[in-house]
């Protein structure tokens, strides 16, 4: 593979144009406050930039009743989103970098530059997944590629970077603090300056939204471990609790404003004014509710399946799926890379002294990264009902890291037989169904079984250099899904008629 990877500048290159390509028509094409959140943020936008200060969340500024009617795309268009203010107890970063864009902007075209300034924060957090992984793993081009590219191209990700959110901003520093961690893991030098701009950003980061703060103890798990690998014995404790100071120190600093602020405002007990969130925003379906009606088996069911859809896209304010056979083939591409994972994980486990501890360190990150975010979720889910996939995009360059090493690893070429022989056992065990059944058969599904394992049966054949195309696939297939997703389902389901 490293023979079709001599241009990997130019590859990157090529994956962020297609992003942009792809954000740009997103931003440009789907109707005004069809997507989730976006009227309260760019009220915050609004009230920065016209009153140069930052909001008070207030009771009244989640009208559940009203936003029932407004999601309603019939109704949108006719309804104003001044009552729609829920979002004003955000930290104030991402506002005050967009109040800016909403001055030079002409009042028609606001909406539109916020959306491109969100398009562009994408189009760098695309640059800053590349170096990260670049930094984990020198020499290891194609999964720093195979991570940008994923993350340039999940539909529902594209589509959220294209509207007028602080998520896209969180998701940039989020990145950044993981490089600064690899490049740290790597550095042979005992420099104190990285560890001020690792604070630096860190404070950024909470700076623009509270969830970002699953990053502080990867950093401290970073720290533990130079400690015990860069400091002698009896200095290990002074080494720690010194570049602790200095990473501390520049992330409160940045903090302590906004934070004093909310103390003036909602209290001394609420500093990040989350209480106040929770009172104002409480109309919103509680999980005990929800369990009450249908039980906690369907409600754990609802919440995998929404949250695996609603990653890949579910678009609007939720209410606008893609074709279930396009969620079947996705579901089929991540057990295949994860059962690669799970067959990569146990060849190095002969052999993990052979991974740099670096490495495998910075792998610990990505899956500690992974696993703090899924619990978020969760979390968040065992009070509200909010399966939605998008709350993970946090840890999008853990996803796109592991599903790239999997796909690589389920296509080798020893594999690929094996790979093909289940493709086709699929195939025919959906066209059983279909026959048993004497229902509609699947012919599209059947024709992409069939199709993808004579592809991965006949590719055994072709030379070695063909690898990269096979390795490809899915993210130009990724690709073509963001333009179908939006011509095919976003705009006939949210334009109304």
């Amino acid at each position: 593979m490293k023979a079709g990877l001599r241009s990997p500048h130019l590859i990157l290159a090529a994956i962020i144009v297609a992003y942009l390509v792809a954000g740009v028509q997103y931003a440009r094409l789907t109707p005004p406050w069809q997507a989730p959140d976006e009227p309260a943020h760019f009220n915050y936008v609004k009230y920065v930039a016209e009153h140069g200060s930052l909001p008070v969340l207030q009771e009244g500024d989640f009208p559940a009743a009203y936003l029932a009617r407004f999601t309603d795309p019939h109704n949108t268009p006719r309804m104003s989103i001044d009552p729609i203010r829920y979002e004003s107890w955000q930290p104030p970063l991402y506002y005050l970098m967009a109040a800016v864009v909403y001055r030079l902007a002409p009042a028609q075209g606001q909406l539109l530059a916020l959306r491109l300034l969100s398009v562009v924060v994408g189009a760098l957090t695309i640059y800053v997944a590349y170096r990260a992984v670049a930094a984990l793993a020198p020499g290891r081009t194609w999964l720093a590629l195979g991570t940008a590219a994923f993350v340039a191209a999940v539909p529902m990700h594209v589509a959220t970077t294209a509207a007028v959110s602080n998520d896209t901003l969180a998701e940039l520093w989020v990145d950044l603090v993981l490089w600064q961690l690899f490049a740290l893991l790597h550095a042979p030098t005992q420099r104190l300056r990285p560890w001020v701009w690792l604070g630096v950003t860190l404070g950024l980061a909470g700076l623009t939204k509270l969830s970002t703060a699953i990053v502080a103890p990867l950093a401290l798990a970073a720290l533990l471990w130079l400690a015990r690998r860069r400091a002698a014995p009896g200095q290990r404790c002074r080494y720690g609790l010194a570049r602790l100071a200095l990473l501390c120190l520049p992330a409160a600093l940045l903090l302590a404003p906004w934070l004093a602020r909310n103390v003036a405002v909602y209290g001394p007990g609420d500093p990040l004014a989350s209480q106040r969130h929770a009172q104002v925003a409480g109309e919103q379906l509680h999980t005990a509710t929800r369990i009450a009606q249908v039980g906690w088996a369907r409600v754990a069911t609802e919440f995998m399946l929404i949250s695996f859809n609603s990653f890949w896209g579910q678009f609007g304010w939720m209410g606008v799926p893609i074709d279930g056979r396009i969620y079947q083939g996705l579901a089929v591409f991540c057990e295949l890379a994860a059962a690669g994972l799970v067959w990569r994980l146990r060849t190095l486990r002969r052999n993990w002294r052979a991974l740099p501890e670096e490495e495998r360190l910075g792998l610990g990150l990505l899956a500690l990264l992974a696993l703090l975010s899924a619990a978020s979720l969760v979390g968040y889910n065992l009070t509200f009902v909010q399966p939605q996939g998008r709350y993970l995009f946090l840890a999008l360059v853990p996803a796109g890291v592991f599903l790239s090493i999997g796909w690589r690893q389920i296509i080798r070429r020893a594999l690929r037989p094996l790979v093909a022989g289940l493709l086709a056992g699929l195939a025919l065990l959906l066209a059983a169904r279909s026959a048993l059944r004497a229902g509609p058969w699947d012919k599209w599904t059947l024709a992409g079984l069939a199709g993808s394992s004579a592809g991965l049966g006949l590719s055994a054949w072709l030379p070695e250099r063909w690898s990269v195309c096979l390795y490809a696939v899915p993210y130009l297939l990724l690709l073509g899904l963001d333009f179908l997703c939006l011509h095919s389902f976003i705009l006939p389901a949210l334009w109304p008629h």
